[in-house]
């Protein structure tokens, strides 16, 4: 017969235990995730793309994860537990995602692609959409959505090649323009033109979905695409836009929200060639180089939006705003500093703008989604006095 006094020790050790045991798993962004043959992540029973939900995301025991490698191996089940690790399952590749086109007509002359991935239930998961004309090989815009808890946490991948997707530019290498066009223009312009020359007077590919609003190094890449590109001076490319970017990214998280935000283009740049202005082209008579460029963020929750506006001109001396700038009643960084920063034009002149007097006074077009809906107040940093 059994001691009584085992038994009540057993029972304590055996509570203890129950105690003890984790009732959750963590996935601890960027971490837990590999760096390299990153796979997608599902979430088990419904088939939709895991998102996190900050820093760290709990999964409750019993819960799981379902681990994809379009094209590769077959599904994998991770469950919840206290031996629950994503670092180490990967895809024997790198995962790409594809650009998918769409009968679906936006802005003025534009089709829409989505850049997307497979899912296995033979449907797409979209990370962003871009509208493209055809006929200029140019986008109109891009369109994607922020993760305001868990931007800031992404998982950091080395910037890969672009790429130009299938039937796209048809003949045309872009990648061969964007390496000779100072070249080109120096034929145009002349030996000692000044308008491109490096180090930082040239054209760069300027993201309008940048990567870095991305969590997942998949999406980063997804990118990647030339249609998610338009010709930028390089100086403004990591001067006066990549501050807006930031701004963005700081605002999604401050709102601990969703924006969703829309990064397009406007006009074409002019230069001057002995008494006669030419607009400015990447290749004959496509890919345009923009004379702006605008991101607009939206807060539906709010209905609020607020609009960047940049110059891709660095050698212009004045610049006929298109709006009135509001970036100081936004509450966007320190006022002196921010106010130097934009109002700088070798790094590309910004303001920041209300979204009715921005389309009032340009020729953006928006997604459908923003038709009709009421965003005239203006979108400011919260928790600023």
């Amino acid at each position: 017969m059994i001691n009584s006094t085992v038994i009540q020790f057993i029972f304590l050790l055996l509570l203890g235990k129950s105690r003890s045991a984790p009732k959750t798993c963590e996935i601890n962004l960027p971490t837990s995730i590999p760096t390299k043959g990153e796979p997608i992540y599902l979430l088990n029973g419904n088939g939709s793309v895991f998102r996190p939900d900050g820093r760290l995301t709990q999964l409750n025991i019993g819960d799981s994860l379902t681990i994809y490698c379009p094209g590769q191996e077959e599904l994998k089940r991770v469950p919840c537990s206290p031996r629950f690790s994503l670092e180490d399952i990967t895809c024997t590749s790198n995962v790409h995602s594809e650009l998918v086109e769409t009968e679906e007509k936006c802005g003025r002359d534009g089709k829409y692609y989505n850049i997307s991935f497979p899912l296995p239930t033979n449907t797409f998961h979209t990370i962003y959409r871009t509208c493209f004309n055809r006929q200029k090989l140019t986008p109109i815009y891009s369109y994607h959505v922020i993760n305001g808890k868990a931007v800031g946490y992404h998982v950091k991948q080395p910037r890969g090649n672009f790429r130009p997707g299938k039937g796209v530019y048809r003949k045309i290498n872009i990648n061969e323009l964007y390496k000779t066009h100072i070249s080109r223009f120096k034929r145009i312009f002349g030996a000692t033109q000044t308008f491109f020359r490096k180090p930082l007077h040239y054209l760069a590919r300027g993201h309008l979905s940048p990567e870095v609003d991305f969590v997942f190094g998949t999406e980063q890449h997804a990118t990647e695409f030339y249609i998610n590109t338009a010709p930028q001076y390089q100086s403004i490319n990591q001067g006066n836009w990549l501050r807006v970017e930031k701004h963005v990214r700081k605002l999604a998280k401050a709102l601990q929200d969703d924006p969703h935000v829309v990064t397009g283009i406007l006009g074409i740049l002019k230069f001057s060639n002995k008494r006669t202005e030419r607009e400015i082209y990447l290749g004959e008579g496509v890919i345009p180089v923009p004379q702006i460029f605008w991101k607009a963020v939206f807060h539906p929750k709010t209905s609020t939006a607020i609009v960047f506006v940049t110059s891709n001109n660095p050698h212009e001396k004045t610049f006929n705003p298109i709006c009135k700038d509001v970036c100081e009643t936004a509450r966007l960084g320190d006022k002196q500093h921010e106010s130097q920063n934009f109002s700088n034009y070798t790094v590309g002149f910004t303001i920041c703008c209300e979204l009715p007097d921005f389309l009032g006074n340009s020729k953006a077009i928006l997604p459908k989604e923003f038709h009709g809906n009421n965003y005239r107040k203006l979108l400011k940093m919260p928790g600023k006095p």
